[in-house]
């Protein structure tokens, strides 16, 4: 840690002072030198403590970050950071599951867990001189490390940066210890950082209907595009796919699908909880970030939702009801339809969610009915765009356009 770098727990406004330049680019007035971004600021309007470290970076921050960092893929079962270790880095997890544990008692006790776009780290490397837990990856996880002096002086040169980490040691220092403490255990005493809730972990499955969301972006492999907006794109995806189900029990699982993210709810979450929260939270997600970036980074999107039978294999998951779901986002005329209309935003749902689940809820409007035709399945779904030329006229004149809607 470079010299007299100030402790960012005890001092957090000390810091801010130190490293934020007032009017005129003099240090010490407590003024920020530029907004916040602009997904980041509406993001946290609507839920200060969902917000994803990596997803809110600005796309030049996030440059700076990678400059000094190390890109490392860590098996499942592997120690990125291991308790009373000496606290010399930080992580950001691009894919995969952690668990944050401690141990007590000769038993490991599970007090969180980290997933895509969030930071890991930063309270042991710029706070104590070592790790007061451990994180450890549930499934093969991607991050990029860097050491701590570099991810101080990161922050010194990205002043915004500051307010989110900020932003984030705070939620995690005030969340209630009572929600991960059992019921006989002592209250912590005052210097004790409280404890967040530990995440459920996502459940085997063995038949059970769930709830299946697979992502798809448009044009994902456009030579319009750099590897570098892939990536962008990738990683915005993980952090639309937790922020449009944040608040929901967190006992989903995710996997890496290149160019989209599959998602299996079990049925202890409903289906039209699912619903909802995408109608709410998915289109404004997505709005903020095409409104903060680039043409060529931007993204349209389509998603397909459908419910039934998976079961848990070595691979992952599996089952028919996830193969309807890949042929429901890869039906034609949903590709048309979204290419018509140019929406940001499409959703496309089996008749059964359609008919058991969408058309009894309050915003079920929108809804066009859609006939899918791909490779050996020929079913009906329903589908909804989004976008300000996606209403219900410009369906149906993207329905002119080619056959198949009925």
């Amino acid at each position: 840690m470079p010299a007299g770098f100030p402790d960012l727990t005890s001092s957090i406004g000390r810091l801010s002072r130190l490293v934020r330049p007032g009017p005129g680019g003099t240090e010490g007035s407590g003024q920020v030198a530029r907004p916040y971004p602009r997904e980041l600021r509406v993001h946290r309007r609507r839920n200060p403590a969902a917000v994803i470290f990596w997803a809110a970076l600005e796309p030049a921050e996030r440059k700076a970050f990678r400059s000094v960092a190390v890109s490392r893929t860590y098996a499942a079962g592997t120690w990125l950071i291991r308790e009373d270790d000496p606290a010399d880095h930080v992580i950001v997890i691009l894919s995969g599951r952690t668990k944050i544990c401690v141990e007590e008692d000769g038993r490991e006790r599970v007090l969180a867990e980290r997933g895509p776009g969030q930071l890991v780290g930063e309270r042991g490397a710029l706070h104590v001189s070592v790790r007061s837990a451990s994180v450890i990856a549930l499934e093969t996880v991607r991050a990029l490390v860097v050491r701590t002096a570099d991810f101080a002086a990161f922050i010194s040169e990205h002043p915004t940066v500051l307010d989110l980490v900020e932003s984030q040691l705070y939620d995690r220092l005030t969340e209630d210890p009572a929600a991960s403490r059992p019921a006989d255990t002592a209250a912590p005493s005052p210097v004790a950082v409280p404890r967040p809730p530990a995440r459920q972990h996502p459940q085997l499955l063995d038949g059970e209907n769930c709830t299946v969301i697979l992502s798809d972006v448009a044009g994902f492999g456009s030579r319009d595009r750099t590897d570098d907006d892939r990536r962008m794109i990738r990683e915005a995806l993980f952090s639309m796919t937790h922020g449009a189900l944040q608040g929901l029990p967190d006992v989903w699982s995710w996997d890496d699908r290149g160019d989209g993210v599959l998602t299996v709810i079990p049925p202890s979450v409903s289906t039209a909880r699912i619903i909802q929260h995408l109608h709410r939270e998915l289109p404004a997600i997505l709005g903020d970030y095409n409104g903060a970036h680039h043409e060529t980074a931007r993204i349209q999107l389509r998603m397909a939702v459908n419910v039934g039978p998976v079961a848990s294999d070595i691979m992952g998951v599996t089952g028919e009801a996830i193969i309807v779901t890949a042929r429901l986002v890869d039906a034609p005329l949903f590709k048309q339809a979204m290419a018509v209309t140019r929406a940001s935003l499409g959703l496309i749902a089996s008749a059964f969610v359609y008919e058991t689940v969408i058309r009894h809820a309050q915003d079920a409007t929108g809804y066009a009915p859609v006939q899918v035709e791909v490779k050996e399945s020929s079913m009906a779904a329903w589908m909804r765009l989004f976008g300000p030329a996606a209403g219900p006229a410009a369906i149906a004149g993207a329905a002119r356009s080619g056959p198949g809607f009925p």
